[in-house]
C-alpha cells in the first residue's frame, strides 16, 4: 500500500471514530482537507486556500461550498454525539463538552491525532 493511501486511510478512520458520518459530503472534504494540511501545514493557517483547493479535487465551483459542508459535517457531529471522542484519542480533555471547535481547530485537532499516529509508525519521512 502506499504512503498517500494509507495517510488517506488513517485519516478516514480517525474521522469515523470522531465519529463523523461518512454519508455527509463533508466527511469527503474533511478527509481531502486534512490530507492536504498533512502535505502542507501552512494550509492549516489559509483555510481560503484550502478550500480551493479541495473544490478543485473535487470539481465544486464554489469553495464557500466546501467550507459549509465541512462545517455541517462538524455541527452535526457536535449536535449528535458531542466529541468526548476525541479526549479519549488524546487520552486527556482537550474538547470542553461546551465547546465546539471552529473548523480550523477540528482540522488541526485530527491532523495531530494522525501526525502522531504516523510518528509512532515512523512513516513521517515518507509523507513529508
Amino acid at each position: 500500500m502506499t504512503t498517500k493511501n494509507e495517510v488517506e486511510r488513517m485519516v478516514t478512520i480517525t474521522l469515523i471514530r470522531i465519529g463523523i458520518k461518512c454519508d455527509l459530503v463533508g466527511f469527503s472534504y474533511l478527509t481531502k482537507a486534512i490530507e492536504y494540511v498533512i502535505e502542507d501545514g501552512k494550509l492549516a493557517y489559509n483555510l481560503k486556500s484550502l478550500y480551493a483547493k479541495v473544490a478543485n479535487d473535487f470539481s465544486v465551483k464554489n469553495p464557500i461550498r466546501v467550507e459549509a459542508n465541512i462545517q455541517n459535517a462538524i455541527t452535526f457531529t457536535y449536535n449528535t454525539k458531542g466529541f468526548e471522542s476525541f479526549n479519549q484519542l488524546f487520552g486527556m480533555e482537550v474538547v470542553s463538552p461546551a465547546h465546539k471547535p471552529s473548523t480550523a481547530e477540528f482540522i488541526m485537532l485530527v491532523f495531530n491525532i494522525v501526525f502522531f499516529i504516523l510518528f509512532q509508525h515512523n512513516l513521517l519521512g515518507k509523507v513529508i
